[in-house]
């Protein structure tokens, strides 16, 4: 079933399901009643769960079906479901529902103190002092929208029952959180639940938690109607009501010394965090210890808070909130060098953390991260140097916008996280198990993973164990035959599970020749120990390991169209021992169109607290076409490989930002762009000159 997506899938005599919804956006639910139903057809609500209402997930909770408190649009009140989907929807249609409307909370500067669902405030040094003395203060505020993950099916799942076992079919990147929550809401041992994975395509992270509760909601439709039943969502209901990365607002607030370091920085995170959001925790953390990006400075002062708004549940994408804070900041810096006159190359060494240098992201940092090589890479594959002076002359000597080409080239660097230590992993156990058979067959048991990841870990077996690649296979395609294990994330694959698998094949290696085979190792993923991670305080190092790197976009800008050309792009990052390096520039160009539609197309209206219906068609993403071929370089290394799956999205918006404002001399100050904003920038520009 891994290699099948879940809609393909048809079970003999299975019912339909689809979910009655709030029709208001906070309020209370008076009352819930079906209409006449014909025979075969059946509604249930909260009322009828014989175990717990509720899905967990790091210590958030949300509702299988609302029983009371209404807190956004299209809540789920309950499930009608029967043979004919047709006549389920008109059935639902006449769900007669009675609500009490409440003032809805909303997302603004002044919140209220019940709309924090958490905050970090982190310091170091008199950041306030500073800036209240300082002479000059550089100030910005950036704002990125929310995205939809857009996956290659809508969401659904399909739950099959019978007497022994209830089989579910989802794709989801933690199955073992999908039988945890089943088990708990019908009150069943999880041994009588069998989850298995079917293809999850680009998940971005988005199937975390959600499969889980669509899960709870069919599994109690088909263990009370004794019926297979399959929930398919339609792409605007999917659109409308799944999880979207949360809106964020970020202000920063610099001091620059003469010698042209960094003084001081207080940053401001607000993010949106809806109805529910079971992430938050790890998101919030995740970007107040990447706020200042990979910058050195004497003091600072990060506070981040997330807030409840009533818009449908908000969380986690592709890098957990890393791209938004690091776009951020490398968008203020950018327009302060411009301001300042100064070269990014030079200034960005001069203040980057590297060996010995003290910041923010995640405490002491003392590793040597390459950054010399990466900028020199970069640098010199694009002509960065050359360019950006040559561009910065011509703006100067423009007397008018339609003189000569406009073009731009913006640099800028950062890293991806791998393997956070953090909320969301506490109690979660990763684990791996290997057996050698006699007959020199390796067989390894781990949770569900994708393909290349797979490819990984077999080609490092085969390399410790000197045994052909053919030889080793993986067993178990859902949970009554895969080792426990938590979430699939796009940081913890590489950063966990590889280093399991060397560990279990060097154990086997040593025993191999002095015991009779068949062998079998397992080994369990521990975060370490040693403080070298302090959560609350957000002190030490987060993450297992982090993949740094360093991006180059040129753009050229339309005067009359007002549209961009993207000239190149370049791309260097430190992973550590690449086993495939085609596979592995391969993922990296496939991340960066996702990376540039977020900045140039993904547009969601949100009006009066419920995004808009038509956007579920209208919807845009960037087509690959528009991407020129990008030039990816790894640098050479010899270390333990480190994840890409989200490096290229956390540093390309940001890029293609400072190319734009060398263009425009003005600031993306909100993501995605459209023409108008840079018509608007433009014509500003030309009104100062």
């Amino acid at each position: 079933m891994n290699d099948m997506f879940f809609t393909d899938i048809e079970m003999s005599g299975q019912y339909y399901g689809v979910l009655v919804r709030s029709s208001i956006q906070r309020g209370h639910l008076v009352d819930i009643k079906a209409p006449e139903m014909p025979d075969g057809y059946f509604m249930y609500t909260a009322t009828d769960i014989p175990g717990e209402n509720r899905l967990t997930a790091a210590g958030t909770t949300i509702p299988i079906f609302t029983p009371y408190e209404i807190q956004y649009y299209g809540e789920p009140l309950g499930i009608l479901v029967g043979p004919d989907l047709q006549t389920v929807h008109e059935l639902v249609s006449e769900v007669m529902i009675e609500t009490e409307i409440l003032e809805p909370y909303r997302f603004e500067e002044k919140f209220a103190a019940s709309q924090v669902v958490g905050k970090r405030v982190i310091f170091s040094g008199d950041p306030e002092g500073i800036i209240e003395r300082a002479g000059h203060v550089f100030e910005s505020t950036s704002e990125i929208g929310p995205q939809d993950h857009f996956y290659a099916e809508p969401l659904g799942v399909a739950v099959s029952v019978s007497i022994h076992k209830l089989d579910i079919y989802t794709a989801t990147q933690w199955p073992f959180h999908v039988r945890k929550t089943v088990a708990a809401v019908l009150d069943l041992d999880v041994d009588e639940i069998v989850v298995t994975p079917t293809r999850i395509g680009e998940a971005m992270d988005g199937k975390i938690w959600y499969p889980s509760l669509l899960a709870a909601q069919a599994s109690l439709a088909s263990v009370l109607c004794k019926k297979p039943v399959k929930v398919v969502f339609s792409r605007q209901e999917d659109f409308l009501f799944s999880v979207k990365s949360a809106p964020v607002r970020i202000r920063h607030q610099t001091v620059i010394a003469e010698d042209g370091t960094i003084d001081a920085m207080i940053v401001r995170i607000l993010i949106n965090a809806g109805a529910y959001s079971p992430l938050i925790d790890e998101i919030i953390d995740r970007m107040t210890i990447t706020a200042t990006g990979m910058y050195a400075m004497r003091s600072f002062r990060i506070e981040t808070y997330a807030l409840r708004t009533n818009l449908p549940p908000m969380g986690a994408l592709s890098g957990w909130g890393e791209a938004q804070t690091f776009f951020s900041v490398e968008n203020h810096f950018a327009s302060i060098l411009s301001e300042l006159g100064i070269a990014p190359v030079e200034w960005k060494l001069l203040n980057a953390l590297d060996r010995g240098k003290t910041g923010n992201t995640g405490g002491e940092i003392k590793e040597d991260y390459h950054l010399a090589e990466l900028f020199s890479n970069v640098c010199t594959e694009s002509d960065f140097p050359r360019k950006y002076s040559a561009y910065e002359y011509l703006k100067k000597k423009r007397k008018n916008y339609r003189d000569g080409p406009l073009r731009g080239i913006g640099i800028v660097f950062g890293f991806q996280g791998n393997g956070f230590i953090g909320k969301t992993y506490d109690g979660m156990q990763y684990s791996m198990e290997i057996t050698m058979e006699t007959d020199g067959r390796v067989h390894i048991k781990c949770g569900f993973h994708s393909e290349p990841m797979k490819q990984i870990i077999r080609a490092e077996c085969s390399r410790i164990l000197g045994i052909d690649i053919e030889l080793i296979s993986f067993s178990g395609t859902d949970t009554s035959r895969m080792s426990a294990t938590g979430p699939e994330t796009l940081s913890s694959k590489i950063a966990i599970l590889l280093p399991l698998a060397e560990k279990c094949c060097v154990t086997i290696q040593k025993q191999r020749f002095r015991e009779p085979l068949p062998i079998t190792v397992k080994k369990l993923y521990k975060p370490a120990k040693n403080d070298a991670w302090k959560g609350p305080a957000l002190k030490g190092s987060p993450f297992a390991s982090i993949t740094p790197g360093a991006c180059v976009v040129e753009l050229e800008l339309d005067p009359v169209t007002y549209e961009t050309e993207i000239r190149g792009i370049w791309f260097s990052c430190v992973a550590g021992k690449i086993f495939d390096k085609i596979s592995a520039r391969t993922t990296i160009k496939k991340t960066i169109p996702i990376a540039l539609s977020k900045m140039l197309a993904e547009f969601i209206v949100i009006t009066d607290g419920r995004l808009a219906p038509r956007d579920s068609v209208q919807y845009d993403m960037l087509s690959p076409s528009h991407i020129p071929d990008v030039k990816v370089t790894f640098i050479e290394s010899s270390d333990v490989p480190t994840g890409i799956g989200t490096i290229a999205q956390n540093l390309v918006p940001a890029a293609y930002a400072a190319a734009l404002a060398q263009i425009t001399g003005k600031r993306v100050t909100y993501i995605p762009l459209d023409n108008t904003s840079l018509y608007e920038a433009l014509e500003q520009a030309k009104e100062e000159s």
